[in-house]
């Protein structure tokens, strides 16, 4: 009786944490302005349901080609569903895409762990703080789902190997391949490629790789990729994607321009790594202790490392800094990092929750500054007050309670992100550019329903560039949509008047267009509104074209 009122004990906590959780993500989720990359993603899915042209991606009427279309479908779907384009429901798909990412990993972790560092290890990843504070609040980028796609990816190799069940280990990986390939291109054959390298060390044999059912998942990815540009043939030409796909990714690499110069990047690397882990990286402290630590001998834990070591230098060696390219780490340096916190508290478990207690400065701190911020910010001392009294009644039962301190500490961290949510989002947003007000103001200025970007396109050169080497494809160019475009402007344009901006390189008179300064120089329009664009550094100008002089 008391081990089934422990596991029933056990189960309602967790509920509990994971409802907290949730509801820590949910409040105020729609409150901030879309970013750029956000909003293009919800231009593009917009598009999609207005023209009914699922396969080729637009922006602003034009064809798009960075990123094919598998997350811009979940996002339409998305819109479609709630009836609603608000900020709000464009960064639901990310938050799902993280909670089935933490159920996959609990129920996998858990064959190879014991079930409650299984858990630990799902919860320490789900409240990684980068992806925790600020991942979530922009959910309605990418990088999320994508990084569900890869991880799955990467551990059906695993569970399978384990099974040994090579038909369903190439099939299934080589299908989520196709997914990934279909929603941010060329990384997913790198990640494919290096993690079954990773699989073989694991292995100790690399005869895995000539098996013949993966040949047979091979030609499932080409079957899957090639039945989308098949379709997409019937639209356009599909050279012109894959291409500048190929391209992309070459710029990003080390052989890439964007690499050229930033060798201090890769020396502090390890600093981007920190606040992707954080603050669950800081148990690894106790190596220090040269505790007798055994990684090798779990298979999980073995095969995670070697994901991490295997794939994390296409990231390391080219500089790339953004956090969000790396999120599909997490669940495998997570189960290295629970794993070590299971064999060192298993050695010294007082020790180890005395040394925990000292992590309720953290919460000590946390405390003072919300005490103080409604001396800096319009804050409200009530809402103030009450969060505080709420942390305060946490930090007690922290320090008084020895036992369960890291499952407190989760707890309280994920309090911490409630705070955040009710009170700091709101003051962030202080600070933050009003682009639907903007807009709002700018339609009533020109008395304009339909509004118009105005410029000078940019050329898609269709040749394959890897640092100086060109690699001639053809002489052709394609025109697309230029750089400087702020999509925020197109997206709440179009939630203010319900209509889709278009760019346009040529002026028709009574339209109004939006545009930068350089760009009006000798154009002798006369501007309705502007604004500063912090970004570009440039003013952008709202004018109504005129009839040219007869």
């Amino acid at each position: 009786m008391k081990s089934w009122l422990n596991r029933n004990s056990s189960f309602l906590l967790i509920a509990g944490l994971i409802c907290l959780y949730i509801l820590s993500v949910l409040l105020n989720l729609g409150f901030l302005n879309l970013r750029i990359e956000e909003s293009r993603r919800a231009i593009i899915s917009m598009e999609m349901l207005h023209s009914g042209n699922y396969i080729g991606p637009h922006t602003l009427g034009w064809e798009y080609y960075n990123k094919p279309p598998v997350f811009n479908w979940i996002l339409a779907g998305f819109i479609k569903m709630a009836g609603s384009d608000s900020e709000f429901v464009l960064r639901i798909p990310s938050l799902i895409s993280l909670l089935i990412l933490g159920v996959c990993h609990y129920f996998i972790s858990r064959r190879y762990l014991p079930g409650g560092i299984a858990a630990l290890s799902a919860f320490f990843m789900v409240t990684s703080a980068d992806l925790y504070f600020y991942t979530l609040s922009n959910g309605a980028e990418i990088d999320v789902f994508y990084s569900l796609i890869v991880y799955l990816q990467a551990i059906s190799m695993f569970w399978f190997f384990e099974k040994k069940n090579y038909t369903l280990l190439f099939l299934s990986s080589w299908s989520l391949c196709a997914i990934g390939f279909l929603t941010k291109g060329y990384p997913s054959l790198v990640f494919q490629a290096l993690t079954l390298i990773a699989l073989c060390i694991h292995a100790r044999s690399f005869k895995i790789i000539f098996k013949p059912q993966q040949f047979a998942g091979i030609g499932l990815f080409l079957i899957l990729t090639g039945s989308y540009y098949y379709t997409y043939s019937r639209y356009s030409n599909p050279s012109v994607p894959l291409i500048n796909l190929l391209n992309e990714s070459l710029l990003k690499s080390a052989v890439g321009k964007e690499s050229t110069g930033k060798m201090h990047r890769v020396l502090t690397y390890p600093l981007v790594l920190f606040r992707v882990l954080a603050p669950w990286c800081l148990l690894l402290l106790v190596l220090v202790k040269k505790q007798k630590i055994r990684l090798w001998d779990n298979s999980l834990v073995k095969f995670s490392a070697l994901f991490i070591l295997l794939n994390i230098g296409v990231y390391w060696i080219t500089g790339a800094q953004k956090t969000r390219y790396i999120i599909m780490f997490i669940p495998f340096a997570m189960t290295i990092i629970s794993y070590v916190y299971f064999q060192a508290e298993k050695q010294a478990p007082e020790k180890f929750n005395h040394y925990l207690k000292y992590a309720g400065l953290f919460f000590c701190i946390i405390l003072i500054g919300l005490l103080a911020l409604p001396l800096f910010s319009d804050v409200s001392w009530w809402s103030t007050l009450g969060f505080a009294t709420l942390l305060l009644v946490f930090l007690i039962i922290f320090f008084r309670i020895q036992q369960y301190r890291i499952w407190l500490f989760i707890t309280g961290f994920i309090l911490v992100r409630l705070i955040y949510a009710a009170i700091g989002i709101p003051v962030k947003e202080q600070g933050e550019f009003d682009y639907e007000e903007l807009a709002k103001g700018i339609v009533s200025k020109s008395n304009a329903q339909q509004i118009y970007y105005w410029g000078y396109p940019d050329t898609l050169n269709m040749n394959v560039v890897a640092g100086d080497t060109l690699i001639k494809w053809t002489d052709k160019s394609v025109e697309i949509i230029p750089f400087f475009i702020r999509y925020q402007m197109p997206y709440y344009f179009y939630r203010v008047t319900g209509s889709l901006v278009k760019f346009d390189t040529v002026m028709e008179a009574g339209k109004t267009y939006i545009s930068y300064g350089p760009y009006l120089k000798n154009k002798g329009i006369e501007p309705i509104d502007s604004f500063y664009d912090n970004q570009f550094r440039n003013w952008l100008i709202v004018f109504k074209a005129k009839p040219k002089p007869e």
